[in-house]
């Protein structure tokens, strides 16, 4: 390979047919597999730095038959395979990766404790060392997984946390801390006990240790025997229960200094206790007598116990439980396998594959009548890192699909009593099963920012509410022209405040901020809008649905222009902040931006829309319509410009900020669309009802007999859109 004549960084007049040409016969050549695999990760690197254009050529069928059918070796044969598949796939616009958001959302304010089941097998123990080798945990079995078939997400591995030891008390700290800031309430640890012997003890003994680290808890006893194939099952048993009525006793009384524990999760001020398997008990009802009748001698008032609907677990009140608690994907009958929709690539592959979203729609549909049972959402399900090539997996989940799964999840658990609104994450690490919700390297917080958006539209502020309805009544009209600001990302308000929002402080303010918006920003804004308009609205829908919500309250007004802006940061993207940026600049970048805009509208009566200067794109352009076909089309119909479908000949600002005279777009008022029509928020990029929304708003004023100006109302020497990255 060093004395090649040929490299992937060619010349600008180097024939990319000659160098295409000169790559193939080296591919085809007989000679050793291992330096072609080589040779195609270098050009997989290479060609996605061109963006694909050889990549596609090269994989051609006739090229891809050739190189496959090779005597180069089978590593060779599946690694070209999957690039192949890679090279055909558009990438996935919708789960992008998400970094931390600066915005903790209190779980303490929410209608719903989440409870999200907690591993602890991140540690090594002298018997694990021994059944499965020195200084193993979970993290063995985590690092050797790799793809079963194409398209496999395998392996999994860890993002901020990286690979953590239990051992150290500030990684629980920091997951406690991690947990609580996207609403979840507390861990259910996963707790260990063998006839008197207490196995990965170590992480619930220092939490009861460390009363700093800030996290709710309670335990599930994982009651059943520990073999060699990771089921509990009775064949190579490693460490085996005891069951009996000493036991029983011996078990409870360890529990006790956990359950005095002020962190621990009670219903009804009764102790909560999660039973795995509780049909492996003897005699549970007796069992259960036994726990609820030890508990009252020393002082606790009684259980509330509950069996996890695993494996025969039926109806728990008739062995004396007070509730169930999905497991899933325990009891998840009637879901098919899908083996044959996907090329297997592990030769000795013996596995299941089943789709995520039959996993969801079976659960959504679960919701027993004759007992309580607790709803659980598995963000994703895979356990090919304990079984490889038996392993049950559960492809295309997704912080979309999750996020549906748990809204669904949620709407049964607010139906209950106040304190047995508990509503179960499997789980928060169960890595090994590809069953978590911290962040990893693919979708970094993206399943736990999808976890916040759901929660909290379950945020209660009463206090907050009162000061809104206190601000609102003083709110009195002053002019013709308002500006609706969306202030999703408070952080951004001294930015706007010094450099954009001078040239239009006379304006009336409609403000919409998110549910969880803490009272001191509340105070804030009021101190620094006094006549403005508070509008709080849930995390759904981006910029468009609080804006809809305002844009009625403009029409009851009675107000003829607005601006809307948000605050926008797009992190998914490295410059964001710029082309946020350029829009304002645009927009109200100027020191007279606001008399520039009305003057434009007096100008020009037909004049129905400003938009920034450079931010129109053609929507009939594949890349700006594609993800968007079925919403696009549905709303097209809901607006009677069905003509449009499948065309999409019409124009729209990208970043959806601009001037409007409110007369334009009262047809977006017609289309009755509330928060309940929007995907919850899970970091998308395109694709949702919302994005589709924006797409549309130069339509809707052409509809009422308006166009639309470009505009730069910047002053001299400012940067201009055109300089901005052209996003979608």
């Amino acid at each position: 390979m060093r004395n090649s004549s040929r490299t992937l960084e060619t010349s600008g007049n180097e024939s990319k047919s000659s160098f295409f040409s000169g790559l193939l016969g080296r591919l085809r050549d007989p000679g050793d597999g291992s330096e072609k695999v080589h040779l195609l990760k270098r050009l997989e690197r290479g060609l996605r730095k061109r963006r694909g254009g050889l990549f596609k050529k090269l994989f051609r069928k006739k090229s891809f038959r050739i190189l496959r059918g090779g005597s180069s070796g089978g590593a060779f044969r599946k690694y070209a395979h999957i690039l192949h598949e890679t090279s055909q796939s558009k990438p996935d616009l919708k789960s992008g990766y998400l970094g931390r958001t600066g915005f903790p959302l209190d779980s303490g304010k929410l209608g719903v404790r989440t409870i999200a089941f907690y591993l602890p097998q991140f540690h090594p123990i002298p018997e694990n060392d021994l059944w499965w080798g020195k200084g193993f945990t979970e993290w063995t079995n985590v690092t050797r997984a790799f793809p079963q078939f194409i398209g496999h997400y395998q392996p999994r591995l860890p993002g901020d946390l990286g690979f953590y030891d239990l051992r150290v008390p500030e990684i629980m700290r920091e997951q406690a801390e991690m947990a609580k800031d996207y609403g979840i309430h507390g861990f259910c640890f996963h707790h260990y006990w063998f006839g008197g012997q207490r196995l990965l003890e170590m992480p619930v003994r220092s939490l009861l240790l460390n009363p700093d680290i800030d996290i709710d808890f309670c335990l599930c006893w994982a009651n059943e025997n520990w073999s060699r194939r990771w089921d509990g099952s009775e064949s190579d048993i490693l460490m085996a229960q005891n069951h009996s009525p000493e036991d029983d006793i011996a078990f409870i009384d360890d529990l006790i200094p956990s359950f005095k524990d002020k962190r621990y999760i009670r219903v009804d001020g009764k102790p909560l206790l999660i039973v795995y398997r509780a049909t492996l008990l003897p005699d549970i009802a007796a069992t259960a007598a036994r726990w609820r009748a030890r508990v009252r001698e020393h002082g606790i008032d009684d259980l509330y116990l509950v069996a996890a609907k695993s494996f025969d677990v039926g109806n728990p009140r008739t062995f004396g439980f007070d509730a169930g608690v999905e497991f899933p994907p325990h009891q998840a009958t009637g879901v098919k396998s899908v083996n044959d929709r996907y090329q297997i690539i592990n030769p000795d592959f013996n596995g299941k594959i089943f789709e995520y979203a039959d996993l969801a729609s079976k659960y959504a549909n679960l919701d027993p009548a004759e007992f309580t049972c607790h709803k659980t959402v598995t963000p994703s399900w895979d356990n090919c890192a304990r079984k490889l090539g038996n392993a049950h997996t559960f492809v295309n989940s997704s912080p979309e699909n999750y996020a549906r799964w748990l809204d669904e999840a949620l709407e049964v658990t607010m139906r209950r009593p106040r304190d047995e609104r508990l509503l179960f994450i499997n789980a928060w690490n169960e890595w090994g099963e590809g069953a978590y919700l911290e962040p990893d390297r693919r979708f970094g917080y993206s399943y736990l920012n999808a976890t916040a958006s759901v929660l909290s539209r379950t945020y209660e502020d009463p206090e907050g509410d009162a000061f809104i309805a206190r601000h609102n009544e003083g709110f009195l009209k002053s002019g013709d022209t308002a500006v609706i600001l969306h202030l999703y990302y408070a952080d951004l308000l001294p930015e706007l405040l010094s450099g954009y929002l001078p040239g239009v402080m006379e304006a009336d303010y409609f403000i919409s901020v998110r549910y969880d918006a803490p009272l001191s920003l509340l105070e804030e804004i009021a101190a620094t809008f006094p006549n403005s308009h508070l509008i709080r609205t849930g995390h759904r829908g981006r910029d468009m649905h609080p804006f809809l919500v305002a844009l009625e309250r403009l029409a009851h007004y009675g107000y003829a222009t607005a601006c809307k802006l948000h605050t926008k940061k797009s992190p998914q993207f490295k410059d964001g902040h710029l082309w946020r940026n350029c829009l304002m600049d645009s927009l109200v970048g100027g020191k007279d931006s606001l008399e520039k805009a009305r003057t434009a509208f007096a100008a020009d009566p037909a004049t129905g829309v400003l938009i920034p200067r450079g931010s129109v794109l053609d929507l009939s352009e594949r890349d700006s319509h594609v993800d968007n076909v079925v919403w696009l089309d549905r709303m097209l119909a809901k607006m009677g410009c069905s003509r449009h479908s499948g065309k999409y000949a019409f124009k729209f600002p990208t970043g959806s900020m601009f001037w409007f005279r409110v007369d334009a777009l009262r047809g977006l008022m017609d289309l009755g669309i509330g928060a309940g029509d929007f995907a919850p928020e899970t970091g998308q990029l395109d694709g949702t009802l919302a994005h589709t929304l924006e797409r549309l708003i130069l339509l809707a004023a052409a509809e009422r007999g308006f166009h639309f100006r470009e505009i730069d109302m910047s002053d001299p020497g400012q940067k201009s859109f055109l300089s901005a990255p052209r996003l979608p």
